[in-house]
């Protein structure tokens, strides 16, 4: 039987609802952390894959995101969040982005054995045991010698394969396993498991470097297998076979493909959004693929558009734009107004949306919306949200947003849903209020960030937490980075003191120059760390385990 534990604090304005820690499901368990490119992420690499191979007695967490090298994965700050996952165990790959001729990701050999060494020494010092893997073959076949691979990755496999000696690390040794796999089935063997690529109408054509759903198993297996032999004491949680797991839909088994271009099953997101089926269920949601391009479009998500998942490959190459702001006038002749400027509106419940950017493009010009969310149970991950006033409205509902970014500057997160922020980066474009949270009275939670971090675009910006759009609103920080741009006293009550006697606002484990300090108001609710501690994404949103 659950133990009930109620936290009251001393103000009375907070309870919560938690079960004893002891019954966490990842109580006990060895965490492993994948990190690298798009090669080792769960739609298009080998860690879904992988994930099949694992025992009860262990959990994967992937943060491996497309187009990033081993630089460029430090530079946007996804180390450290990763780090902060407090993993056991680090698998590390990177390679393929390293290579010549990407613009912004391309490095030197240097610098890449210098990151691939960093990786080893921070994660470390953290406490955990990284393991290093050979970057994933590319499927290039050597002309001169039919059968055989020319992999052009085999450079960077070969210096990893030195720092694993050198720094006495564990080492998947995946490029050398891979090519051995793929020419032992031969190139017609490897199409398989190759996605299928856009390609000149009445022509087919092959990726040689990403993998299918087929492929995700094969290739996990490969890491499986070399992973038990590196590192003997995990054996116990890694199966001989895959466990009974559905992957995640490949470009076969997608509903409708979105594309630009014409090569898909549609060209606009609203096209694939209104042929989603009425009949989809938790456990057969119609998925939409969005290729990458930029889709300059209004998405409406009705009400009736239920367990829908909109995904896309990378959100910083697929986007949904458009740029309609408060001042403009509507057909009627007068202005929109706030709520009818919204690029993209969800209104039906569970929904989840990955790897897409939703921005509104009006610029500064008062209240533009990229998002307004009226559904419950709404997943974000992997998102990216761009605007200047009210870029994201959360109206009513639950959401869950997990290693997004929201950009803006005045109430750029505003409404009265309850929401929860893991991970996520907060972009301050210049002087203003994060939050303008309306949560009613009667909600124990509105807006609740979890390991956070906030930015600001350039020196000198001065920014507030938050201010109460309605008396009653709650935003909480909890081990949030904070800038130098954070306003010391934090928190504004909107030009109205009697909301200081209603606004819930707390902070807890703040880091960095900004953090909190005897300068916050004094009006702020006390919220110590055992307290967040039971601040879980289940507990705020109401038993709903995104």
């Amino acid at each position: 039987m659950k133990r009930l534990i109620y936290l009251l604090f001393a103000s009375g304005w907070l309870v919560i609802p938690a079960v004893a820690a002891a019954e966490d499901g990842h109580v006990g368990k060895i965490r492993i952390v994948l990190v690298g490119d798009s090669t080792v992420t769960d739609n298009a690499g080998w860690g879904l894959g992988f994930k099949q191979f694992l025992a009860d007695g262990a959990e994967c967490l992937n943060t491996a995101q497309g187009g990033r090298s081993s630089k460029s994965f430090r530079d946007e700050g996804r180390w450290t969040k990763s780090l902060e996952l407090k993993g056991d165990y680090y698998l590390i790959q990177f390679g393929h982005n390293n290579e010549p001729g990407k613009p912004g990701r391309s490095t030197d050999m240097p610098t890449y054995i210098k990151d691939m060494s960093d990786y080893v020494d921070e994660a470390r010092a953290a406490g955990a045991k990284p393991v290093l893997v050979t970057p994933l073959t590319r499927r290039q076949w050597d002309r001169e010698h039919p059968g055989k691979i020319k992999s052009s990755l085999e450079p960077y496999a070969a210096e990893v394969r030195k720092i694993a000696e050198e720094k006495h690390v564990p080492l998947v040794d995946l490029h050398a396993r891979s090519i051995e796999f793929c020419e032992s089935l031969g190139k017609e063997g490897c199409l398989e498991f190759s996605p299928l690529k856009q390609a000149p109408e009445g022509k087919t054509d092959y990726d040689g470097t990403h993998l299918n759903a087929k492929g995700y198993v094969l290739f996990g297996k490969l890491v499986e297998d070399e992973l038990k032999k590196a590192v003997p004491d995990l054996a116990p949680v890694l199966r001989d076979a895959p466990a009974n797991t559905a992957p995640v839909a490949t470009e076969a088994r997608y509903d409708a493909i979105v594309s630009a271009d014409g090569s898909g099953t549609c060209t606009t997101v609203q096209e694939a959004i209104n042929k989603a089926s009425p009949n989809a269920s938790a456990e057969k949601p119609w998925v939409i693929l969005v290729k990458p391009g930029t889709y300059r479009e209004i998405v409406q998500i009705q009400r009736e558009k239920r367990h829908v998942k909109l995904v896309g490959e990378d959100a910083g190459t697929t986007k949904i734009t458009y740029d309609l702001h408060a001042r403009m006038p509507g057909v009627d002749g007068k202005e929109l107004g706030t709520f009818r400027t919204p690029t993209a509106t969800i209104d039906a419940d569970d929904f989840t949306v990955e790897k897409i950017t939703f921005e509104n493009s009006a610029g500064p010009v008062g209240q533009a919306l990229a998002v307004s969310v009226s559904g419950d149970r709404v997943a974000f991950r992997d998102c990216i949200f761009l605007g200047h006033q009210d870029t994201v409205f959360l109206n009513r509902g639950r959401q869950y947003f997990q290693n997004c970014t929201i950009a803006g500057t005045v109430d750029f997160i505003f409404g009265g849903a309850t929401a929860f922020f893991d991970h996520c980066t907060l972009e301050c474009v210049n002087d203003g209020y994060i939050t303008a949270a309306s949560t009613p009275a009667d909600a124990p939670f509105g807006f609740v960030f979890s390991h956070c971090s906030i930015r600001t675009a350039k020196p000198g910006i001065k920014v507030y937490l938050g201010r109460p759009w309605r008396p009653d609103a709650s935003s909480i920080f909890m081990d949030t980075v904070m800038p130098e741009g954070i306003r010391p006293e934090g928190w504004h009550n909107w030009g109205r003191t009697e909301n200081e006697q209603t606004a819930r606002y707390s902070e807890v484990n703040s880091t960095g120059p900004g953090a909190a300090s005897d300068s916050r108001v004094k009006w702020a609710r006390p919220l110590d760390p055992a307290q967040a501690a039971e601040l879980t994404p289940s507990r705020v949103l109401g038993g709903w385990a995104p």
